[in-house]
């Protein structure tokens, strides 16, 4: 014998299924949680506490790895004609490019967990590539360093924590130019903090 289902509970059942794999909003979250710790009639100890979801600033997603430099300022620093941008290594980078589509400058962008990737000190010393040394730059974010990467360029690599995130930026320029490589990652560290 098979039971009819209205529709009715059919939406219920839906809507449910869909809260349980992420697709609800956030806007009733208080009211939910709020509800969860209501006792059940007839249990004296109450509903058992619920995880909650991490802060809202916890939860940022990184800053655009295009938005940290604007083309007027690598055109300014770089003293080359017009520049483009293209998205690069799944949207974590982003290239500027010159009118032969030459790579001028790249940006990228990460963002991890704090336990899992350290403090920033130890954050911008693994962001940065290559096997040469890397100097410690002061002034720029939390913690920065310059190096050198044979097959990439010159680069500074930056972070800075925000909860329990650490940011991580990398700027790199394919012909070593240190003097404006750093004007550069200086205003990318400007635009980072500005975005929090």
């Amino acid at each position: 014998m098979t039971a009819r289902v209205g529709p009715a509970a059919t939406l219920v059942g839906v809507v449910g299924l869909a809260c349980l794999l992420g697709a609800c909003d956030d806007h009733g979250e208080s009211a939910r949680h709020a509800i969860s710790a209501t006792p059940t009639p007839g249990d004296p100890a109450g509903a058992p506490p619920r995880p909650t979801r991490s802060a809202p600033g916890n939860a940022a997603q990184p800053a655009n790895s295009c938005d940290l430099l604007s083309l007027t300022r690598v055109e300014e620093v770089l003293a080359i004609g017009p520049v483009h941008t293209r998205a690069a290594n799944s949207g974590r980078s982003c290239e500027y490019l010159d009118l032969g589509d030459r790579r001028v400058l790249t940006v990228t962008v990460g963002q991890l967990p704090q336990a899992m990737v350290g403090g920033p000190p130890d954050v911008a010393r693994s962001t940065a590539t290559g096997t040469g040394p890397r100097e410690p730059l002061p002034g720029i974010s939390e913690a920065a360093v310059v190096y050198r990467d044979p097959a990439r360029g010159e680069g500074v690599a930056f972070a800075r924590a925000r909860g329990d995130l650490v940011t991580s930026v990398d700027v790199i320029l394919p012909v070593v130019d240190r003097e404006r490589l750093i004007a550069l990652a200086r205003t990318a560290a400007a635009a980072l903090d500005a975005s929090a």
